[in-house]
């Protein structure tokens, strides 16, 4: 049952187009949903206002709720999820209980005392045991949440005992922080949706308890939290898509965290991005050298209207945090969010290298650490782009109730890396062996093994066997090595396999355009991959010839891609999933049957000409070439040489130690 004012709400979002018992659950959901969110922004604006009757309304709905929510049954059986009594899943009753407990702390000094002791008993303390008794026992963003909404349950009751259940104790709030964000960082699930999604619910926390003895502004997580990602924004202002990444992040869609983050730290950066994300034009452009931003930053402003603006927005004129104008000198001497955009970053901890070019083309190298339930087993995958161009990127995924998220997203075979007989990579930690930043360009050189069956968060997170559809023995006793280089004119791509025995190897590129002259391949009638076949649409093949370069006609230009491989090898092609999954790519997968005991060696150099305009090709894109040729050596020594119709380049590769020495002889 319900009370009246529940019920009134209720029957608003109801639904007439379905009926059942999936129907019903979705209304309520979807109404509870609405209640909690509602209630919270209703006492703000009750608390702004001083308006009785809106404490009245907020305060009906928590009466209501503390009437029935003990009697409300524990349920739901969604896998890998713990249970809820409103939701069908402890993470959904957690969103819930922290807009509730926003909504509480707003009102509470006009409630009477039986008012509040009746919330208190029948819908504060109810909620906390609950969340108490499913707590998750791994570090995972759901944990966040849960561990949080407790905290924040617990510090409204004035009740210790709850207030550390939340807060201490392995798999607790602070644990969560101290093991599950990396030193630079970077949340260990290894994207940044899931980092602000974690990040988020931390944040409610904090901002509950600032200014308290529990404030946790000053532990070095939360700044680092907000540090690192500015690192990697894109030139075009986007984050790049990894993992289980559902929905693109770019400036406009940060600014209300570092509405927060700009008021506690007073980071000039965040001002940068707010005034980016906001539409306001940069007072130090004059002032700064930017030689390597490009225009790409095209997003529409975002309204200044979420609540972190309004609880914490500060004047966004370029003054420092003590309100003072910023000199020129400070200003020149200080790195901006646009320098950052435009500027290569490279970490070894959280494993993502970005690599950044004088005419935006940007490199994302994944050679990061096994991120749990949601990765993509997709160590040493590229995403490649040209401003807001993508060429071949990491689609991230769609939603998880679409079947290309299970059936095609998670996967290897959907990303830019090399997967062994078309399975799955197993876990294991990439590494960056090596970075390198030169006059004529930037590379990095990294690497993976399957050498052992541990990674660094084997012990702290759980995965069902469902979720592990890797095959261990394809990859046992395999490398993966990668060297990376991105000049001003080329992106130049070196893969080395090997394998103890006989294997197939396949090197995946999935170009976001269309090859031309494919029609001309022949049909390919085997698997493409361990895969559903559903998702390999009018497969074709050919064997490879170095001497021919391929061209792909893009969105807004033309991508050139010239290749050498150490072994005889086959192309094949097929139009395969984008996200969303009802648009395609056409993915080129370069396939050895890997010789036993010796290394494979892939080459590839790619360059990008954006030669349409109006729709028609400018007259430089007449002269757009690329030539590569490669002399393979004894013991693994290469020598690399590209030309472009714009520069030459001469490398020198010896790979006969631990790590690469790589040249450039002339340019």
């Amino acid at each position: 049952m319900i009370g009246p004012v529940l019920g009134s709400i209720f029957v608003q979002c109801a639904s007439r187009n379905g009926t059942g018992e999936l129907f019903d659950a979705a209304w309520v959901t979807l109404a509870h949903s609405k209640l909690g969110l509602g209630m919270k922004h209703l006492s703000v604006l009750s608390f702004i206002e001083d308006t009785t009757e809106d404490v009245n309304k907020v305060k009906q709905v928590l009466l209501d709720y503390a009437h029935w929510y003990a009697g409300y049954e524990v349920h739901g059986d969604i896998p890998y999820n713990g249970p809820g009594k409103l939701f069908a899943q402890t993470l959904d009753e957690a969103h819930w209980i922290i807009d509730l407990c926003y909504a509480y702390s707003f009102v509470k000094g006009k409630l009477t005392k039986q008012e509040k002791q009746q919330i208190d008993r029948g819908l504060l303390i109810p909620c906390a045991e609950f969340l108490i008794d499913h707590k998750e026992q791994q570090l995972h963003n759901h944990a966040v949440l849960i561990t949080s909404a407790i905290g924040m349950l617990g510090f409204l009751l004035g009740d210790e005992r709850i207030h550390l259940a939340g807060l201490a104790g392995p798999y607790g709030l602070l644990d969560q922080i101290d093991r599950g964000v990396l030193k630079d960082g970077m949340w260990y699930e290894g994207n940044f949706h899931y980092h602000f999604y974690g990040y988020h619910s931390l944040l409610q926390y904090c901002i509950l308890v600032e200014g308290t003895s529990w404030d946790l502004r000053a532990h070095p997580a939360l700044k680092k939290m907000f540090d690192f990602p500015l690192h990697y924004i894109l030139p075009d202002g986007s984050l790049p898509s990894m993992n289980d990444a559902s929905s693109k992040m770019s400036i406009p869609t940060l600014a209300p965290y570092y509405e927060l983050a700009y008021d506690w730290y007073g980071d000039s950066r965040y001002r940068d991005l707010l005034r980016l994300a906001y539409g306001m034009k940069s007072e130090q452009a004059s002032l700064i050298s930017e030689e390597k931003v490009v225009p790409s930053y095209t997003a529409a402003p975002a309204e200044r209207s979420s609540m972190e603006a309004l609880w914490f927005g500060m004047e966004l004129n370029d003054v420092d945090s003590c309100g003072e104008q910023l000199s020129s000198k400070s200003m020149t001497e200080s790195v901006s969010l646009k320098q950052l955009m435009a500027a290569d970053s490279s970490s070894d901890i959280s494993g993502l290298t970005k690599l950044v070019n004088a005419k935006g083309w940007h490199l994302l190298v994944k050679h990061s650490t096994f991120g749990g339930e949601h990765d993509h087993m997709d160590r040493l995958g590229l995403s490649f782009g040209a401003g807001n161009e993508p060429l071949f990127a990491d689609p991230g995924t769609t939603a998880y109730g679409v079947p290309a998220h299970y059936g095609w997203f998670k996967h290897t075979y959907s990303h830019n890396t090399v997967s062994l007989n078309g399975k799955d990579q197993p876990p294991a930690d990439g590494q960056r062996l090596e970075y390198g930043r030169e006059t004529w360009g930037s590379w990095v050189e990294s690497a993976v093994e399957w050498d052992h069956e541990q990674y660094r968060m084997k012990d702290s997170i759980l995965l069902p066997a469902e979720m592990c559809p890797w095959d261990d023995e394809a990859y046992r006793g395999s490398t993966i090595r990668r060297i990376n280089v991105l000049t001003d004119h080329v992106l130049l791509d070196i893969v080395k396999v090997f394998v103890p025995d006989i294997r197939d190897i396949d090197l995946l590129y999935h170009i976001h355009g269309r090859m031309d002259e494919v029609e001309a391949w022949q049909p390919f009638a085997s698997p493409v991959s361990a895969l559903d076949q559903q998702w390999f649409q009018n497969p074709k093949y050919k064997p490879f010839d170095p001497e021919e370069v391929l061209m792909w006609q893009m969105r807004t230009g033309r991508l050139l891609q010239a290749g050498w491989c150490s072994e005889p090898s086959l192309l094949i092609t097929a139009a395969t999933p984008d996200n969303p999954p009802n648009q395609l790519r056409q993915s080129l997968i370069q396939r050895i049957r890997g010789p036993k005991e010796r290394d494979v060696v892939f080459v590839h150099a790619f360059a990008y000409c954006a030669n349409y305009n109006g729709g028609k090709a400018s007259e430089s894109a007449a002269e757009f070439d690329l030539q590569l040729n490669v002399q393979y050596g004894d013991e693994g020594r290469l020598r690399i040489g590209v030309e472009t119709e714009a520069a030459q380049y001469d490398w020198s590769l010896d790979w006969t130690e631990g790590k690469a020495k790589f040249i450039e002889s002339s340019s």
